[in-house]
């Protein structure tokens, strides 16, 4: 459940189920979520260019922070892409299991350049598309 704080940022969250398949590792999962993320118009079928595809540091309703995907539309859209929380958790989900596991995502997500847990706990978003809204 989005907690206040996410909601006013205006995006939709979207939590791969690997934070326990990597013992809780932020900073793996950071990597392996920036992984993903470069992977979000090909796994949802939709034009990259349509929307803003970010790393947050993501509040759940207890308070607690992790690091998660955050998906808006661009503003500039005439017609916005109707975003279906449940359909895109399924097709990420879908596309992890086809990657072949939690093994192979973290093999793809080793030569990739980001950021750490610390730093994107700081900043919330990465990269920063918020003055893009």
């Amino acid at each position: 459940m989005e907690s206040n704080e996410n909601a006013k940022k205006g995006y939709i969250p979207i939590e791969p189920d690997i934070h326990g398949k990597l013992n809780w590792d932020y900073d793996l999962i950071v990597s392996c979520l920036e992984y993903i993320r470069t992977e979000i118009p090909n796994i949802l079928e939709i034009n990259g260019n349509d929307v803003y595809v970010f790393l947050v540091s993501f509040y759940n309703f207890l308070g607690q922070n992790y690091p998660a995907i955050g998906i808006r539309c661009k503003s500039n859209l005439k017609e916005p892409i109707a975003l279906d929380f449940f359909e895109m958790d399924e097709k990420v989900e879908n596309w992890l299991a086809n990657l072949g596991g939690i093994e192979n995502l973290i093999e793809k997500s080793k030569n990739i350049k980001t950021i750490d847990w610390k730093t994107l706990e700081k900043f919330k978003e990465y990269p920063d598309f918020s003055d893009s809204i």
